[in-house]
């Protein structure tokens, strides 16, 4: 220990630090740039920022100044603040049904409403590390959501890697915000935060003295704060020195040199207290150690007094993560691997959540361990809903302790769904394969059964696959297997390979029973529906799917969250040229998912009514659907299902306008789609079609090449689920290509069809339109616009009205024609097909200029709805209540708003609304 000075000192050298080290009685030395910044970003807008550093650097210092601007102004304030077992802290409300989304949407209103009372609202999470995959990923979805409101976003973070949610959420806010890396401080700020301590700038050694802290503001704190409580400072003129070497024997540039300068006693109750986590009940380390309150308690004392721990009078809390890090470390690993299992009990016992404890449960395991393997399963399901890669980490620990042990064999295999689902799929083959010699190949078949149902969800390709593993096991029992051949053939219907479809449905029908394989057979029904339809066999694919969903209603599921399946009338409605009654049969889905808070459902009536309303023509709210399907889509993880409906409509909404934003939006949709997979032949179309609007014939041709190869094939060969009118493109650009035999084999299919089904007037306006374009013949073209007035398919009447235009030498009734087709999409605001038809009439000498809507700024019906709801200071869910629909379309609508008002938040939108009614 340095020597003091033999004397007592006089009082007046004696020297006290100021203010608080870690509050707001200092200034923030070094840091002015930053604070500034911060200010400025909280004040002004929603865009979040991250501070990020080592730990000692400042970030909580940062926060509380933050947190002090923010009261200043009378906001409301929100803070979070994780620990490293705190992972669970949103767990509670995170168990059931899609819950992520749900918590996302019940704290999305209750932060719109705390800012609507407090005119801002600042939310800081501190040591966001800390967070598990679930709740960094929903606060990350909240600020995203929040953009356009008064709620400021603050997050600190370590350096260094937490995992995949952790660096995804910094990725985004650095891209929407601004991330802050907190470097160690310069000289002159080590001197002046110093010198704020101290009351006097520092001498010589103590300047030298400094250097041993790597200008990092924690350190610096302890040092000083060590040299005053050892008497070592000493005021020399204008300065205050240190004595002797001016290093306190406590201090050390590493808490891990701190914590050696403990009592054996202290020390024993740092190190039990460490593996509870940052904050903890001193009961619990008392009753672990089996001591009492009165005898613990001057080791109690001395980690207060020598800042360890806090007290807030209802737990102790380790000051840093670094000292409880250095406290565990202090531990043998052999010593703390048992402590570990026996803290993980109490906690246990105390009420936590298995999920809680996790990691404790897993570093005190051992092979064969029973009661581990059963916590951490417990733990896995727990987590399975809201951090799939938590729970497969917690699964693959489970397992790797049931490996060659016959009697946990059968329970491990429930884990292996959770393996799949964080795609850790070679993972799941290397368990289920050691697995294997100790269960029944029935075990290993319900659980890919249930793995690819789920991957029907997101991956044709995947669910294919997974299916055939599963129905390769021999000793399955039958009900599984129709099960299995079931959702085979669903996803073989999905990705158009009508091949394998036709085999697995034959096999399948072969399998199932129908007297008890009640949920089998309406998969089955309703995929040989999708057959059936795409064969060209309407009659049967509605006899097909009113079985379906009969035997789906017997098998206890209710049509609105029976999907994908379910959805499948409606499409069947809209392609066979019924848009008005698949419109009400998708509203009813809709209504359904909603009353039901089935988000996945939600989302999908949304994709089919993206759809519905596109074939309606009603382009502008079809926009919205699909934008507000895609958002959902995001949230809820939807893959393949989302894209190839709603992510196409979106597209060729954004063809038909010329709307720049949406075809942004879209466009890696289509690409993606576009470069293979289960619905490669509909991103290809839409490349087709983008070519043609751009004018590049021979790229629209060779992009068709997919369509014209599959005319022949009982499957959707262009747009899925089929678009009849599809067939008066491909033939109108196969015209233009001279492919005569592309042009007869439209011509046979369109025939084909109608033949088959003479009672659908739709099959026979397509077909007598297609005959018309390539013959010349007016009267099969008239016949086609006849039926199409008679129908609700205004941009298909369109078409054949320009193709009128095509083979009518009469400028008299070409002009009629174009005339007409103008009307119908400019009343769409179809722009780019309404220029395309005034280009026509140029042609034919009628100049006509392009219509102008009035105030482009005007707002759709619903959108005024929506307006006045929210200039009452209504929030996203009360309007979503309010008017009955899903909070996603609300957003849309609000985001149309902001692009037809030229405002950019909802206090401006408030203010707008106000100016106008005033």
């Amino acid at each position: 220990m340095p020597a003091r000075p033999s004397g007592p000192a006089a009082e007046s050298d004696r020297v006290f630090l100021a203010g608080s080290p870690t509050g707001l009685g200092t200034p923030l030395r070094g840091r002015e740039a930053i604070v500034s910044s911060l200010h400025r970003a909280v004040d002004t807008g929603a865009r979040p920022v991250v501070l990020r550093g080592r730990p000692g650097m400042g970030k909580t210092r940062l926060v509380a100044d933050v947190l002090a601007f923010a009261e200043e102004r009378g906001w409301r304030t929100v803070t979070v603040t994780p620990d490293v077992d705190s992972g669970a802290d949103l767990r509670p409300i995170l168990e059931g049904t899609e819950p992520q989304y749900w918590v996302t949407r019940l704290l999305l209103d209750r932060l719109e409403r705390a800012a609507a009372d407090a005119g801002r609202v600042l939310v800081v999470v501190d040591d966001m590390q800390w967070l598990d995959a679930a709740s960094t990923t929903l606060l990350s979805a909240l600020s995203g959501e929040l953009a356009d409101q008064p709620v400021s976003w603050v997050f600190t973070t370590r350096t260094g890697t937490f995992g995949a949610a952790h660096a995804r959420a910094v990725t985004r806010f650095q891209r929407t915000g601004s991330l802050i890396d907190l470097e160690p401080l310069p000289l002159d700020a080590v001197r002046e935060m110093t010198s704020d301590l101290i009351g006097a700038p520092p001498g010589p050694k103590l300047e030298a003295a400094l250097q041993r802290t790597e200008n990092i503001p924690l350190f610096i704190v302890e040092l000083v704060r060590g040299l005053e409580e050892e008497d070592l400072l000493r005021r020399s003129g204008t300065v205050v020195d240190a004595i002797g070497s001016g290093v306190p024997p406590r201090f050390g540039s590493s808490s891990r040199e701190r914590v050696e300068h403990l009592s054996p006693e202290a020390l024993h109750i740092a190190q039990i207290a460490s593996l509870f986590g940052r904050r903890f009940r001193l009961g619990d380390v008392l009753h672990t150690l089996d001591a009492t309150a009165v005898a613990a308690g001057p080791a109690v004392e001395e980690l207060i007094a020598g800042d360890y721990l806090s007290d807030d009078g209802d737990a102790l809390t380790f000051v840093h993560d670094t000292i409880r890090e250095a406290a565990e470390a202090s531990l043998s690993p052999s010593v703390r691997r048992v402590m570990l299992r026996e803290v993980a009990q109490l906690r246990l016992d105390a009420g936590e959540p298995a999920s809680a404890v996790a990691s404790s449960l897993v570093e005190s395991a051992e092979p064969g361990d029973q009661h581990s393997f059963d916590l951490i399963r417990e733990a896995a399901r727990q987590l399975s809903s809201t951090d799939s890669t938590r729970a497969a980490d917690l699964a693959e620990a489970a397992i790797e302790i049931a490996r060659h042990v016959p009697r946990l064999a059968e329970a491990a295999t429930e884990l292996l769904p959770y393996l799949w689902a964080d795609g850790r799929h070679r993972s799941a083959e290397t368990a289920t394969e050691s697995l294997t010699p100790y269960l029944s190949a029935e075990s290993r078949a319900r659980t890919l059964l249930s793995v690819a149902r789920r991957q029907t969800e997101s991956s044709f390709d995947e669910a294919v696959a997974t299916c055939d593993v599963a129905l390769a096991l021999r000793g399955i029992e039958r009900s599984t297997r129709a099960e299995l051949l079931a959702v085979r053939a669903l996803n073989c219907a999905n990705k158009a390979d009508f091949a394998e479809l036709t085999r697995t449905l034959s096999l399948a029908r072969e399998v199932a029973d129908p007297l008890t394989d009640h949920l089998a057979l309406a998969t089955v029904d309703a995929t040989e529906s999708v057959y059936a339809f795409n064969s060209g066999r309407f009659d049967d694919a509605q006899s097909l799917i009113d079985s379906a969903l009969e035997r789906a209603a017997h098998a206890g599921l209710h049509p609105g969250r029976w999907v994908p399946e379910g959805l499948w009338p409606v499409f069947l409605a809209d392609s066979s040229g019924d848009p008005v009654r698949a419109l009400r049969l998708a509203d009813e889905g809709l209504n359904e998912a909603l009353r039901a808070h089935a988000a996945v459902a939600e989302a999908y009536w949304m994709m089919v009514r993206s759809r519905v309303l596109y074939d309606l023509g009603r382009l502008e709210e079809a926009k919205l659907q699909s934008e507000s399907v895609l958002l959902l889509a995001d949230e809820l993880d939807l893959g393949d299902f989302a894209n190839a409906t709603a992510g196409i409509v979106l597209f060729r909404v954004a063809l038909r306008t010329g709307d720049l934003d949406a075809r942004q939006r879209s466009q890696p949709i289509v690409d993606a789609l576009a470069s293979g997979g289960g619905v490669v032949r509909a991103g290809m179309w839409m490349k087709a079609l983008e070519a043609l609007d751009e004018g590049r014939l021979d790229d629209a041709y060779a992009s068709s090449a997919l369509a014209r190869a599959s005319l022949d094939e009982p499957i959707p060969a262009m747009t899925t689920p089929s678009d009849f009118s599809d067939d008066l493109v491909l033939v109108d650009l196969a015209l233009r290509a001279g492919d005569d035999d592309a042009v007869a084999a439209v011509v046979a299919r369109s025939r084909t069809r109608a033949e088959s089904n003479p009672s659908n007037p739709f099959s026979r306006a397509i077909a007598a339109g297609v005959r018309g374009r390539v013959t010349g013949a007016l009267d099969a073209l008239g016949e086609a616009t006849e039926l199409l007035r008679g129908l609700d398919r205004p941009l298909v009447l369109a078409q054949v009205l320009e193709h009128c235009d095509a083979v009518n030498e009469s400028d008299a009734q070409a002009v009629a024609s174009l005339q007409e087709a103008l009307r119908i999409y400019e009343a769409a605001g179809a722009v780019r097909d309404a220029s395309r038809v005034l280009r026509a009439l140029r042609a034919r000498g009628v100049h006509r200029r392009p219509r102008r809507h009035g105030t482009p700024q005007l707002l759709s019906p619903r959108e005024q709805q929506v307006l006045d709801r929210l200039a009452t200071g209504a929030t996203t869910q009360q309007i979503a209540e309010s008017l009955f629909m899903s909070p996603h379309t609300v957003v849309s609508h609000i985001r149309h708003i902001y692009a037809k008002t030229g405002v950019n938040s909802r206090q401006e939108l408030r203010l707008w609304q106000q100016s106008r009614a005033s």
